[in-house]
C-alpha cells in the first residue's frame, strides 16, 4: 500500500468522525434550547467518545507520517503537495475536513452561547426568588434585612 492510499483511509476514517461530531453538535442546539438536559448528557458522552477515536486515528496518523519521514505536524496542504502524480482522494478530503471544521466551530460557539444565556437566566432568576430587601436608615445596623416575599420556606 502507497503512503497516498494509507494516509487517503486514515483520513477517511477521521472524517466519518468529524460527520457523526457535527451530527451531534446540532442535535445538541436542539436539545439545549428545549432544555433536555438528561439527553444533552447521553449526547455529551458520545462526543466524548467520538473524540477519543479521533484521537486513536490522530497518533495512527502521526505514526504513519514519521515512517514514511513526514514531519508530524506537517499541514496536509503540503504534504498533498508533495506527493508525486495522482493525487487522489486527498484533495476533495481536505476540503471537506476542513468545511466541516469550520461548521463545528460555529456552531459549538452557538451552544456555549446558549448555555451562557441559560445560565444568565437561571441565575438571574435565582436572585429574583431569593431576594433580600433591605429596609431604609442609616449607619451599619446588620439587623435591617428584612426577609423579601419568596416561595421557598427557609425554616427547618
Amino acid at each position: 500500500m502507497t503512503f497516498r492510499e494509507e494516509l487517503e483511509l486514515v483520513l477517511k476514517k477521521e472524517l466519518d468522525i468529524l460527520k457523526l461530531l457535527k451530527d451531534l453538535t446540532f442535535e445538541k442546539t436542539d436539545l439545549i434550547i428545549n432544555n433536555k438536559i438528561r439527553d444533552l448528557e447521553a449526547i455529551t458522552i458520545k462526543e466524548e467518545d467520538l473524540i477519543n477515536q479521533m484521537a486513536l486515528l490522530e497518533e495512527e496518523r502521526e505514526k504513519l507520517l514519521d515512517t514514511w519521514g513526514v514531519a508530524p505536524n506537517t499541514p496536509i496542504s503540503n504534504i498533498i503537495e508533495r506527493i508525486p502524480g495522482e493525487k487522489g482522494d486527498l484533495p476533495s478530503i481536505k476540503d471537506e475536513m476542513q468545511a466541516i471544521m469550520e461548521e463545528l466551530q460555529l456552531r459549538n460557539r452557538l451552544n456555549r452561547d446558549l448555555i451562557e444565556e441559560n445560565l444568565q437566566w437561571i441565575d438571574f432568576n435565582i436572585n429574583l426568588i431569593s431576594n433580600m430587601q433591605v429596609q431604609p436608615g442609616y449607619g451599619k445596623d446588620k439587623d435591617n434585612k428584612v426577609r423579601g416575599t419568596s416561595i421557598f420556606d427557609r425554616k427547618v
